[in-house]
C-alpha cells in the first residue's frame, strides 16, 4: 500500500544530481573530522601504549570485527529492500523490513556474544604476546569490545535504514557524535594512565551513542515506523536472505581481505609487526573513506535508477564518480610517495615504527589508489543492481590467496611483502575483474569504462608528482612541519586547479561552483 507522506518525501523537486551532491558532501563532513582526528590520536596512542600494545589494539578490533560474519548480508539486504520499497511508496512493507530485520539481529547478538566468549578463552594462545600484563588485558580487551559490539549489532540496523532513506545528514551527525566521544574518552584515559581495557570500554560507550542517535534519527525520518509482531513476515527472511547471501559471501571475503592480514602477522610473527602493518593501511583507510562514503550514497541511488531503468545514466555515474575519487586521492598518493617517510619519522614519536612503517606507504598508496579510490562505486553499483553474486566470489577468492601468500611470505619478506601481495591482488580482483563485471551487467564497453575513470586524472598528476620530486631535490627535504604542510597544500592545489577543467564536466563544475557561490552569499 503506498503512502502519500513517502511518496512525498522520496520524489522531491530536488534533481537527483543536487540531492547526490548533497549526501556525498554529508558524507564528507563526516569524513574530515574522522581524519583530523585519526591524525592527531593515532601517534598518541603509540606514544602512550608502546609498539606491543598498540600491536594489541590493533589486533583485538581485527579479531572482534570477523564477528560481524554472523550478519550472514542482512545489513546490505535491509538497505536494498528499504530503499526498493521507499521508492514504490509502500511504508506497511517498509516495517516489514523493519521488524523481520529487528528480531534477526537480536538472535544474530546472542550468537555474537558466544563467540566473544570463545575467541576469548582460545585467542590468546594463538599469539606472541610476551609480556603477562599484556596477555591478560587482551583477553579482557576482546570480552569488553566483543559482549559491546553484541550488545550494538541490533542497534547498528537502523544506519542501513538512514542511508536507505539517503538522510546523510543524520548519519553524519550520529557519526560525528560518536567520534567526539570516542576520541575524546580516548585521549583523556590515556593521559590520566589508563590502559588497554579502559579504552575498549570508551569505544563501546562512543558506539552506543552513535547508534541510539541513529535510531531516534530514523524515527524522525519515517516517523510511520511501527514496531510489532503484526509486522514480522519470516517469509521475508528467505527473500532477504537469496539477496544476503551474495553480501554475505562479500562481507566474509572482506573480513578476511581487511583483518586476516593483522591476525595471520599477530600469529606468524611478533604482535608488535601488527602495528607496523596497520599504521601505515590505517593511515591510507582514513583518507580513502571519503571514497568509501560515495559509495554509501551511489548504491541507494542505483537501486532508484535501477527502479527506473535507467541503465545508461548509471554506466555514466560509475565513470564520472570512479574518476572524481581518484583525482580526490591523487593529491595524498603524489605527497606520500615524495615525503612518505619524511613525515612518518616527524609524525610517529616511536622510531621502532617509523622505520619498519615507512617503506609500506608507497606500496600501499598506490594500490589502493586503482583498487579503492578507483572502483569503490563500482562494488556499490553491483550491489544496487543486484548483480554482486559474482563479485562476492572474486572477493572471496582475492581473500583466500592474500592469507596463503602471507603464510608464504612473511617469513621472508616481512610485513613489506604482505603489502605487495595484499597489493596486487586487490588491484587484479577490485581494480579490473569488478569494473568488468559492471560493464557485463550493463552491456557496456570495459576499455572505455577504465578510460573514462583513470585516463584524464593520471595525466593530470604526472606533471605535479615530477615537479614535487623537483622541489624536493632542490632542498625542501621535509625535514620540518611547515615544509610538509606547505609540500602538502602544494600537492593538492597543483592537482585540483588544473583537474576541475581536465577531469570534471563542465556541468559538473558549474553545479559545484554555484552550490559554493550560493553558501558564500547566504553568509
Amino acid at each position: 500500500m503506498s503512502d502519500p507522506a513517502i511518496a512525498t518525501s522520496s520524489t522531491q523537486p530536488v534533481p537527483r544530481s543536487r540531492r547526490f551532491f548533497s549526501g556525498v558532501l554529508w558524507n564528507w563532513a563526516g569524513v574530515a573530522l574522522n581524519i583530523v582526528i585519526g591524525l592527531l590520536l593515532t601517534p598518541y596512542l603509540i606514544h602512550k601504549l608502546g609498539s606491543e600494545r598498540y600491536g594489541i589494539w590493533g589486533l583485538v578490533f581485527s579479531l572482534v570485527n570477523y564477528l560481524w560474519f554472523f550478519d550472514l548480508g542482512f545489513n546490505t539486504s535491509v538497505t536494498q529492500f528499504v530503499a526498493k520499497y521507499r521508492a514504490r511508496n509502500e511504508p506497511d512493507q517498509i516495517n516489514n523490513v523493519i521488524n523481520t530485520g529487528l528480531v534477526y539481529f537480536c538472535a544474530v547478538a546472542v550468537v555474537f556474544a558466544l563467540a566473544t566468549l570463545l575467541v576469548a578463552w582460545v585467542g590468546i594462545d594463538l599469539f606472541k604476546i610476551e609480556n603477562p600484563v599484556n596477555r591478560a588485558d587482551f583477553r579482557v580487551m576482546i570480552l569488553i569490545v566483543g559482549l559491546g559490539w553484541a550488545f550494538n549489532f541490533p542497534l547498528h540496523f537502523f544506519s542501513s535504514c538512514l542511508e536507505a532513506f539517503q538522510r546523510y545528514d543524520h548519519m553524519t551527525r550520529t557519526l560525528v557524535a560518536q567520534l567526539l566521544i570516542r576520541s575524546v574518552g580516548c585521549a583523556l584515559l590515556l593521559y590520566h594512565g589508563y590502559g588497554l581495557k579502559e579504552l575498549g570500554v570508551a569505544m563501546v560507550v562512543a558506539q552506543f551513542v552513535g547508534n541510539l542517535l541513529a535510531l531516534m534519527a530514523f524515527r524522525s525520518v519515517f516517523p510511520m515506523m511501527r514496531l510489532s509482531s503484526l509486522y514480522l513476515k519470516f517469509s521475508l527472511v528467505r527473500e532477504m536472505w537469496n539477496y544476503g547471501v551474495h553480501s554475505f559471501v562479500a562481507n566474509v571475503s572482506n573480513l578476511l581481505l581487511n583483518q586476516g592480514a593483522p591476525v595471520m602477522i599477530g600469529h606468524l610473527g611478533k604482535v608488535a609487526m601488527v602495528g607496523f602493518y596497520t599504521f601505515p593501511t590505517n593511515l591510507l583507510s582514513y583518507s580513502v573513506e571519503a571514497v568509501t562514503r560515495i559509495g554509501f550514497v551511489t548504491r541507494s541511488n542505483v537501486v532508484e535508477m535501477h527502479t527506473k531503468g535507467d541503465e545508461k545514466a548509471i554506466y555514466k555515474l560509475g565513470i564520472y564518480l570512479n574518476r572524481y575519487c581518484v583525482t580526490l586521492f591523487l593529491p595524498l598518493v603524489i605527497f606520500l610517495l615524495v615525503y612518505g617517510p619524511e613525515l612518518l619519522h616527524i609524525w610517529v614519536k616511536d622510531a621502532e615504527v617509523a622505520v619498519n612503517a615507512a617503506p609500506l606507504l608507497a606500496v600501499v598508496a598506490i594500490t589502493t589508489m586503482f583498487a579503492v579510490a578507483g572502483q569503490y562505486n563500482s562494488t556499490s553499483m553491483l550491489y544496487g543492481l543486484s548483480r554482486h553474486d559474482r563479485m562476492a566470489k572474486g572477493l572471496l577468492v582475492e581473500g583466500i590467496l592474500g592469507v596463503l601468500g602471507i603464510w608464504l611470505v612473511l617469513p621472508h619478506y616481512g610485513v613489506l611483502g604482505v603489502a605487495w601481495v595484499m597489493g596486487l591482488l586487490s588491484v587484479a580482483n577490485r581494480g579490473l575483474y569488478v569494473p568488468w563485471l559492471v560493464c557485463k551487467a550493463l552491456h557496456e564497453s570495459f576499455l572505455n569504462y577504465m578510460h573514462g575513470i583513470y585516463l584524464r586524472p593520471i595525466l593530470t598528476a604526472i606533471p605535479v608528482l615530477l615537479l614535487a620530486r623537483a622541489v624536493k631535490a632542490a632542498g625542501v627535504a621535509g625535514n620540518s612541519w611547515p615544509q610538509l604542510i606547505g609540500m602538502g597544500a602544494f600537492c593538492a592545489t597543483a592537482l585540483f586547479g588544473p583537474a576541475l577543467f581536465t577531469c570534471m564536466t563542465r556541468d559538473h563544475r558549474q553545479m559545484m561552483l554555484h552550490a559554493a557561490a550560493e553558501r558564500v552569499l547566504r553568509k
